[in-house]
C-alpha cells in the first residue's frame, strides 16, 4: 500500500509521508515522500504541471526501506502541480498544489466610507471592513472597497480606547493617548487562480503580558511565543502543540482578541505580533477585539462563543479511572479498597469495558451481567462513565466479527462518514486508530443510527462519556456532509462529536457529563475537558500546570488532568503526592493510567499492575505515605465539594474559570500579572502548587487583602511575597477574607 499526505500542516507532527513544504511558493524547493506497507516493490512519482508540461517520471530514494523521498525541485512561477504515486500493482488519487506568490501590503490605497462601514482598500481585490461599537470588528474580504472616499478616520470605542485610520498606517488601536497597537501591514499568498489561499496581518504591539490561546502545555505567558491553532493530537509532551486551541487572547492593555474561525490559526507574539490563516470561500477573516478589565474580555469571548454548561454536581468529586480495568473481578477491586479505605470516590470511569470493536457493546466475556456490575457500582454511590471514539473501527489484527463487518459496510453505503474529495471514504491515514473511518456527525442520519445503538448504555444507568480523541480530521479536502471542508472541520470537529453526546443525554433525560481532551472555542458548552496524555515525569506535572491556567484563560471552566501522569513508569512518591494536592485543588480530581502493558518502558509486562491508585502505588512504591497522604487529599477534596458546586455555579453564570489566573481577579496589579504558577480556585481560595523535585518550598505571592493560610491558619497581610515551606501533606493554600470553605 502506497501512503501519502497531500496536506499536512507544519504544526502537525510530521508523518515521514507528505509534501514539504505543503503550499510553496515561487522558487522555493518542494519535497514529497510517501511510505510503502506490506510491499517491497519501488513506487515512482508522475508529475504534471498545469501550464501544460509534458508529464515527468521522477524515480525515489529509500529510507529505512519503507519511506520514498521524490525531489520535485523549484517552479518558476505560479502554476498547479499535480503528482501521483505507482508501482507495477498500484497507484494513487492525483495529488495537487499551488505554486503561490507573495504579495505584501504596507500602506493603503485608499480610505472608503459605506454607511456605518469604513473600507479601506489594501490592493486591488482586497479590502478590509471595519464597524464599531461596544466591540470592533475587522472582516478582511477579497473584494474591491466600496463607498465614498474620505481621509483620516477615528471610531471611538468603549474604555477610552479608539480606532485610528490614516493614508500612511493602515490601522492603530490607541488607548487616550497610548499606541497600543499599530497595523504594520499584510501579506497575501495567492494562489495560481489568483485567489489570496493564505493571509496574515502584522502588527506591533505594546503588551507586556499576553494569555489565552487555548490550552498550552509549554507556556502561560504568550510575549515571545508562537503558537500553532491546529486539534491535535499527541501522545505525551506535549510542548508547543495542544488538544485544546483557541483563537483568542487577552492583554495586560485592556483589550482582547477573537479570530471568529473555525480554520486554524497560528499566532507568533513578539517584536512583531503575526496572526496568519488559510482561507476559504469569500470571507478571508473576521477578527472581534473586545475591551475592559481581563474578566470583561473573557466575558464577552464566552457570551460569543456559547452559553456555558453546569455539570451534574456529582461531577465535581474525586474520579477514580485506570486503563486496566478490564472484567468484574477489577471493578469488584476497586469498590473493595474505597471501602476500605475510606476513600470518598464519586465517579468511576470504564476505558476497556467494551468489545474493542463496536465500542457500544460489553466484552460478554470479562463482563457477565452489565447490567448488575453497574448496579455495583452505583449501589457503592459511584457515577459510570465509559469511555468512547468517534470512529467505525478498522481491525487491523484479527476477524473484525459479524456486528462490525456490518456496522462498517452499513455507515458507508449510508454515507454516514465523511468522505474523501473524491467521494470515497476517508480513512485515518496514521497513527491512533489508522485505517479507521471518521463518523459524520453533520449528518442528523448518522447520529441517530450511532446513538440509537448506545441507548441501552443509559438505559442501565451509565451517566457520561470520557469523550476521547477528535483530532483525526487530517485531510484538508475531506467533505462532511453539511458541506464544510476538512479545512474548515478539523477544528470543529471535536465540538461536533462532543456535542452530540451531550443531546444524545438530554433527549433521554440524564443530566450527565462528558470528559474530553480535545476542543476548540466554544468549549465551555460542553464540559468537562481534562489535560489528555502525560507522562509519569516533573516536567509534564509543570506541563499540567500551565495547561489548566491557560484553559480557564481561554474560557474552559472546569479542568483536570491524571494525578501522577498517565504513562510510562509509576510516578515516585514525591511526584505523586505532590500532584495529588494539586489534583486536590482542581475543580475535578482524578487519578488515571494507561494501559497494563504500557507504552513506554513496557517490561514488566501486561500482568503488571501500574494504576495510579493511592493503594497500588503504596506497594508497589512500599510507601504507607502515599496512601495515607492521598487518602486524606481525597477526603479534603470531598470537604470541598459544596464551595466547588457553588463556585461552578457561578463560573457559569458570569464566565469567571474555577481556576482563575490571578490577573483575572487583581488586574491593577502588576505582580499579579506575573503569578503565572499558581491560580485561585473559586473566588476564595489561591492555590500555589509544588512542582519541582526535591523542593520543599517556593515562592507564593499574597495580592492586597487578608489572607489566612488553608491548613495553619495563620494570617498575611497582602500584597505580600513570601517564601513558604510545605511539606509533602500539604499545599500552599491561602483563603481569602470572609471566605466560608474551611479544611
Amino acid at each position: 500500500m502506497i501512503k501519502h499526505l497531500g496536506e499536512e500542516p507544519v504544526t502537525f507532527i510530521n508523518s515521514g509521508f507528505a509534501r514539504t513544504p505543503e503550499t510553496p511558493l515561487e522558487n522555493e524547493a518542494v519535497t514529497v515522500r510517501c511510505r510503502m506497507d506490506d510491499t517491497e516493490e519501488t513506487p515512482a512519482l508522475t508529475l504534471r504541471a498545469g501550464d501544460g508540461q509534458m508529464e515527468r517520471v521522477i524515480e525515489g530514494t529509500t529510507k529505512d526501506g519503507q519511506f520514498y523521498t521524490f525531489e520535485l525541485g523549484a517552479f518558476p512561477h505560479v502554476q498547479t502541480i499535480e503528482y501521483k504515486f505507482s508501482t507495477q500493482s498500484e497507484h494513487t488519487r492525483w495529488f495537487s498544489f499551488d505554486v503561490s506568490m507573495l504579495e505584501t501590503v504596507k500602506k493603503p490605497l485608499g480610505l472608503y466610507r459605506d454607511g456605518d462601514t469604513l473600507r479601506v482598500a489594501l490592493c486591488k481585490d482586497v479590502s478590509l471592513a471595519i464597524t464599531g461599537g461596544e466591540s470592533l470588528v475587522m472582516e478582511l474580504i477579497q473584494a474591491p472597497a466600496t463607498g465614498e472616499p474620505c481621509g483620516e478616520t477615528t471610531i471611538t470605542l468603549p474604555d477610552g480606547f479608539s480606532f485610528v485610520l490614516g493614508s500612511d498606517s493602515i490601522c492603530t488601536l490607541n488607548r487616550l493617548s497610548e499606541i497600543i497597537c499599530t497595523c504594520e501591514g499584510f501579506t497575501f499568498q495567492r494562489n495560481a487562480q489568483g485567489r489570496v489561499s493564505k493571509a496574515a496581518m502584522r502588527m506591533h504591539m505594546t503588551c507586556a503580558h499576553i494569555f489565552g490561546a487555548g490550552e498550552r502545555f509549554d507556556t502561560v505567558e504568550l510575549n515571545g511565543h508562537t503558537v500553532g491553532g491546529l486539534v491535535e493530537e499527541k501522545f505525551t509532551f506535549q510542548g508547543e502543540h495542544t488538544y485544546l486551541p483557541m483563537p483568542f487572547f487577552l492583554t495586560d492593555k485592556g483589550f482582547g482578541w477573537y479570530r471568529a474561525s473555525s480554520i486554524p490559526v497560528g499566532m507568533r507574539f513578539g517584536a512583531v505580533t503575526e496572526i496568519e490563516q488559510e482561507t476559504e470561500g469569500e470571507l478571508l477573516t473576521r477578527d472581534e477585539l473586545y475591551f475592559g478589565s481581563p474578566m470583561e474580555v473573557l466575558r464577552r469571548y464566552i457570551v460569543r462563543t456559547g452559553r456555558p454548561e453546569l455539570p451534574p454536581e456529582w461531577a465535581f468529586g474525586v474520579w477514580i479511572s485506570a486503563n486496566g480495568w478490564k472484567n468484574d473481578a477489577e471493578v469488584e477491586a476497586q469498590l473493595t479498597a474505597l471501602k476500605r479505605f475510606r476513600y470518598p470516590a464519586s465517579v468511576l470511569v470504564l476505558e476497556q469495558w467494551s468489545d474493542e470493536r463496536t465500542f457500544y457493546r460489553w466484552h460478554d466475556t470479562n463482563w457477565k451481567d452489565p447490567a448488575k456490575t453497574v448496579q455495583r457500582m452505583r449501589d457503592a454511590g459511584l457515577h459510570l462513565v465509559l469511555w468512547q471514539i468517534p470512529v467505525v473501527k478498522h481491525q487491523l489484527d484479527g476477524d473484525p466479527g459479524e456486528t462490525l463487518t456490518r456496522d462498517t459496510l452499513y455507515a458507508i453505503e449510508n454515507g454516514y462518514v465523511v468522505r474523501s474529495a473524491d467521494g470515497t471514504p476517508y480513512r485515518l491515514t496514521d497513527r491512533w486508530f489508522r485505517e479507521s473511518y471518521l463518523l459524520d456527525f453533520t449528518n442528523p442520519e448518522a447520529v441517530r443510527w450511532w446513538f440509537d445503538k448506545r441507548k441501552p448504555l443509559l438505559e442501565m444507568g451509565v451517566e457520561g462519556f470520557k469523550t476521547d480523541g477528535g483530532e483525526f480530521l487530517f485531510e484538508k479536502t475531506a467533505r462532511l456532509a453539511d458541506g464544510s471542508s476538512g479545512l474548515a472541520s478539523r477544528n470543529r470537529y471535536p465540538a461536533l462529536y462532543i456535542g452530540a453526546y451531550h443531546t444524545f443525554m438530554h433527549e433521554n433525560g440524564i443530566n450527565g457529563v462528558t470528559f474530553s481532551r480535545a476542543g476548540y472555542a466554544g468549549a465551555q458548552t460542553q464540559p468537562i475537558h481534562w489535560a489528555g496524555d502525560q507522562k509519569s515525569e516533573w516536567s509534564e506535572f509543570r506541563a499540567c500546570l500551565n495547561a489548566g491556567i491557560s484553559a480557564g484563560l481561554s474560557g474552559v471552566l472546569f479542568w483536570s488532568f491524571d494525578i501522577g501522569g498517565f504513562a510510562g513508569l509509576i510516578p515516585d512518591a514525591e511526584l505523586y503526592l505532590r500532584s495529588t494536592a494539586m489534583g486536590c485543588f482542581c475543580p475535578v480530581m482524578q487519578w488515571h493510567a494507561e494501559p497494563r502493558y504500557g507504552q513506554f518502558e513496557a517490561g514488566l509486562g501486561d500482568a503488571y499492575n501500574n494504576d495510579r491508585s493511592p493503594w497500588n502505588l503504596a506497594e508497589k512504591l512500599e510507601d504507607e505515605r502515599v496512601l495515607t497522604v492521598s487518602c486524606a487529599f481525597a477526603r479534603l477534596h470531598e470537604t470541598l465539594r459544596p464551595y466547588l458546586w457553588t463556585e461552578a455555579q457561578n463560573a457559569v453564570q458570569t464566565g469567571r474559570p474555577m481556576m482563575a489566573h490571578l490577573c483575572l481577579d487583581y488586574p491593577d496589579d502588576p505582580r499579579a500579572w506575573t503569578a503565572n504558577d499558581q491560580y485561585m480556585l473559586g473566588r476564595d481560595l489561591l492555590v500555589a502548587p509544588l512542582t519541582h523535585e526535591g523542593e520543599d518550598s517556593r515562592t507564593v505571592y499574597l495580592p492586597t487583602g487578608s489572607w489566612t493560610e488553608f491548613f495553619t491558619g495563620e494570617v498575611f497581610e497582602g500584597p505580600l511575597e513570601m517564601q513558604v515551606v510545605c511539606p509533602l501533606e500539604r499545599i500552599p493554600v491561602y483563603r481569602k477574607e470572609g471566605a466560608q470553605c474551611r479544611p
